[in-house]
């Protein structure tokens, strides 16, 4: 049966590329759009006559649920309703959705739902079909912790299930770190969780499928504890794991199948220490490639065998903050201790003939944790400290910098509609106009604040504090009295 579109705002990713979704015209009946670019990503799709069922609320908002045939679900995906993994479409932070919210309270009638998070964790929320993907834990015993997945369903916050992945000793950790940090990845079928020591995949109704001891020894070493996020390829799942101290075993990244969690290869190195920083995959020319910042370098290497392609050293310790890209732009940053440095380098060419320039760098107005954005030519950086500040990303000029209130900021930037958010410790919500000139557009509290870094799921925002998840949508999609 041929599947017909109705002529309507969809949105695509350039074929081939990792970057942020763009916003283009769909007419009906082909599944392509018209952008005059590039082809849409939806032609990839193996099958000429897609199936696509679309479920509509009208009372507080949009909600388009879309089903493809599997081959052309690959990492990315091309529904704004979709949040798959850290810091959502390629883990840039950016959604292309518009009318997001921009004002609410612990009392507004625009939180959609509040619902109560079971344990603690630092792991962002994912979207997937109507689902929301969190892990967490618990302690318990001498030095023992407890390591779970859990769903809720995205229309009503209602705790679906939780499953146990992993229980054990827990290891040391940093006072702001909980023993579930990592945040999940989806690609619409599986969800894949990692805690450190252990790699686990389970189906949507919380079944676990495999799991994989991938590093049974490591909260034996663990200092700071896990943070680095696991990311998908077009076959595999990525882990990055550095060690803690120059002592330990070798820092590595591995790629593990999807399907049985059987590791396909590992990368190993004893040059760097102590990175918490989630690998960024993007296809360059024929190839996938898995960028990854540690303390030392930023390294680009082969999504297929593990194969170093690529590589440039920084003065870098410790980095956090993960990388992000615009075009043939790379930013990477290190903000730990005294050793704060950031880049923003141009790439060219693909492989082991990519030529990476430095285009500008900077000692100052360096994020600790928080990643940042890179967005319409400007990059917008937080330190821990609440200093925000916006870059001409070409020339590094400084556009503006300008402290924001409500304490600390440990979660990254996330952005779209025009809208910057910004998320402190005390659950206080900043958002910041996407421009040249800066406007704070409101100031948003919550009952109690959090680490873990915001998502986008449709026109609505999802924030996890330390208890609790909240949905809130913009102030014409709320519920009518």
């Amino acid at each position: 049966m041929k599947g017909v579109l109705s002529k309507s705002t969809l949105y695509c990713y350039p074929q081939g590329q990792r970057q942020a979704p763009t916003r283009h015209s769909q007419m009906a009946s082909e599944g392509s759009c018209s952008c005059a670019r590039l082809p849409c990503a939806w032609k990839r799709c193996p099958s000429t006559s897609p199936t696509v069922k679309r479920r509509v609320s009208l009372g507080f908002g949009l909600i388009v649920l879309a089903t493809l045939p599997l081959a052309c679900q690959g990492t990315e995906s091309m529904d704004p309703g979709e949040w798959s993994q850290f810091r959502g479409p390629a883990g840039l932070g950016i959604s292309p959705t518009e009318n997001l919210p921009a004002t609410w309270s612990e009392e507004s009638v625009n939180v959609l739902w509040k619902t109560q998070i079971p344990g603690t964790g630092n792991s962002s929320p994912i979207v997937s079909h109507g689902r929301v993907f969190l892990t967490t834990s618990y302690l318990f015993g001498k030095r023992q912790a407890r390591k779970s997945a859990i769903a809720l369903d995205l229309d009503s916050g209602e705790l679906l299930w939780e499953t146990e992945i992993h229980s054990g000793y827990r290891g040391k950790r940093h006072h702001l770190n909980t023993f579930a940090a990592p945040t999940p990845v989806t690609d619409g079928r599986q969800v894949y969780v990692h805690f450190g020591d252990v790699l686990a995949a389970l189906d949507r109704e919380g079944q676990i499928l495999w799991k994989n001891p991938i590093d049974p020894q490591y909260v034996e070493f663990a200092h700071y504890g896990a943070a680095s996020s696991p990311v998908l390829t077009d076959r595999v799942v990525i882990v990055a794991q550095d060690r803690e101290e120059v002592r330990e075993k070798p820092g590595w990244l591995a790629a593990f199948d999807r399907q049985t969690g059987k590791e396909m290869w590992r990368t190993t190195w004893e040059d760097s220490c102590c990175s918490y920083t989630t690998p960024l995959v993007r296809r360059r020319g024929d190839r996938e490639e898995v960028i990854f910042v540690m303390a030392g370098s930023v390294r680009a290497f082969d999504a297929l065998t593990g194969e170093v392609l690529w590589r440039r050293g920084h003065l870098m310790d410790q980095p956090v903050a993960s990388p992000v890209t615009e075009g043939d732009l790379l930013t990477v940053f290190s903000g730990a201790h005294t050793n704060k440095y950031g880049a923003m380098l141009r790439l060219s060419g693909s492989g082991k003939e990519t030529r990476v320039e430095l285009l500008w760098d900077t000692k100052r107005m360096i994020p600790q944790t928080a990643s940042p954005l890179l967005l319409d030519g400007r990059l917008y950086t937080l330190t821990e400290q609440g200093v925000m500040a916006c870059f001409n990303a070409l020339s590094g000029k400084q556009l503006w910098k300008k402290r924001l209130p409500q304490g600390s900021y440990r979660s990254s930037l996330i952005a779209g509609d025009g809208k910057i958010y910004a998320v402190s410790g005390t659950g206080h919500t900043i958002v910041i106009a996407a421009t040249e000139k800066f406007e704070m557009l409101s100031n948003n509290p919550l009952a109690e604040g959090g680490n873990a870094s915001p998502a986008i799921v449709g026109d609505t925002i999802l924030i996890r504090t330390e208890s609790s998840l909240y949905r809130i949508a913009s102030d014409d999609q709320r519920p009518a009295a």
